[in-house]
């Protein structure tokens, strides 16, 4: 037995496709799975088996930080400590003991502070991402003087950014984004008696407050207003969290395991979980990501792992943006990238699924289960033959939750180990 284990880990590796948000509800009978041309993904699925998972549990709306510790096999009730420390551990910041990371996002607000754009129009060019983290360096010398807590921002994809604070602070304050426009940023407020909440909820209300009064002096909203372009006139503060400790994916579940994504979060979980992180040309976290490169990357990376994890963030972007035609796209760019190894990725495993669903009709997470499609040499063959959720609940799979994804992985490759004797 133990000369067959060792075999299939020599042998076989798994490529797992995660489609961010990639779930979706029926419109008009369709959804961008099902309208997607993808061959590729297709007949994999024809060959395959195929279900639909719930990413934690059925009706829960998982935000893509739980669903991800979930799909890799880690339970998010125990182990979630706040989006923010995964953000800034998939950004390249050294979190120290102590230290309480949030994620943020530049936004734009009319002159009585109403939200009207989340996300400040959704790209931040490099240059304009500069700028803010030199606006936010100048706010972090008036918090440190006044407060003796030290602040480090940092861009990151987007609008997207992590801001780590550093001194006697915690992670126990609510939010100041709003999650809606039309409505005013919140000021944050301790979530309970400790003084060093109500220290940090003062730090980020003045943040808040100075970043709107100080954002008149970037350059780029003086080339923004001149266009008609939205204005980076706001940060929104949320999801503070520390660095959890958690057990490696390879002393947990003895899989070799690594992630190729472009996005700061999805590195940072990985990161946790003890993945190692790649990134490829052309994957830089958006719904006009290039493919080919990340692909190559992966099936590259599948000679040395186990389990190779393979990112793609448009089809969440595309959701929120509301854009269906932009989502059946990325399915589809990805399918094209896929093609060329079509001949490898038959005689490995090849898992595709979803974190969560983001209907283009909602333009939010919803709690509904995503497909998922199982593929391997040895893996039962059902009659799905088209990977969406208008065919994968006929699937052999069942209806699954999140969390048995990567036990079931390991049992596929060789690696799980007997329970009882």
């Amino acid at each position: 037995m133990f000369l067959i284990q060792k075999f299939l880990r020599v042998m076989t590796s798994v490529l797992w496709i995660l489609f961010d948000g990639g779930g979706d509800r029926p419109r008009e009978g369709t959804t961008p799975f099902f309208a997607a041309l993808k061959p590729v993904i297709d007949s994999l699925a024809s060959y395959g088996s195929c279900g639909m998972m719930d990413p934690i549990a059925p009706g829960i709306r998982p935000g893509s930080d739980t669903a991800h510790l979930a799909l890799f096999g880690y339970d998010p009730y125990k182990y979630y400590t706040g989006r923010g420390a995964f953000e800034a551990l998939g950004a390249g910041v050294d979190l120290k003991p102590g230290d309480v990371a949030f994620r943020t996002n530049l936004a734009t607000v009319d002159e009585r502070g109403i939200v009207v754009d989340r996300r400040a129009g959704r790209y931040i060019s490099p240059e304009e991402a500069q700028e803010v983290e030199g606006l936010m360096a100048k706010i972090g010398e008036e918090i440190e003087r006044k407060y003796g807590v030290s602040i480090l921002y940092k861009s990151t994809v987007e609008h997207r950014g992590v801001l780590v604070l550093r001194g006697a602070v915690s992670h126990r304050v609510s939010d100041t984004d709003p999650h809606k426009v039309g409505e005013a940023i919140k000021p944050s407020a301790p979530l309970d008696g400790d003084e060093r909440a109500k220290v940090t909820a003062e730090v980020i209300n003045e943040i808040t407050a100075r970043f709107r009064s100080l954002s008149k002096e970037l350059e780029a909203n003086k080339r923004r207003g001149s266009k008609g372009e939205p204005l980076i006139n706001a940060i929104l503060v949320r999801g503070g969290g520390y660095m959890p400790s958690i057990e490696s994916i390879h002393d947990k579940y003895k899989i070799r395991a690594a992630a190729v994504a472009g996005v700061a979060l999805i590195r940072g979980v990985a990161k946790a979980v003890g993945m190692d992180v790649y990134t490829a040309e052309g994957l830089v976290g958006t719904k006009f990501d290039k493919f080919d490169e990340a692909v190559k990357l992966a099936v590259q990376l599948m000679k040395r792992y186990d389990l190779v994890f393979l990112h793609v963030k448009g089809t969440d972007s595309a959701s929120h943006d509301g854009d269906f035609r932009g989502k059946v796209d990325v399915v589809e760019r990805l399918d094209a990238a896929l093609r060329p190894y079509e001949a490898v990725l038959r005689e490995n495993y090849v898992v595709v699924t979803s974190d969560h669903a983001t209907p283009v009709s909602v333009r939010e997470h919803t709690g509904e289960p995503v497909p998922v499609l199982l593929y391997g040499p040895d893996v039962i063959r059902d009659d799905v033959t088209k990977f969406s959720e208008l065919t994968c609940w006929r699937g052999a799979l069942g209806r699954i939750k999140g969390i048995d994804i990567t036990p079931i992985l390991a049992s596929y490759l060789g690696l799980s180990e007997k329970f009882g004797e």
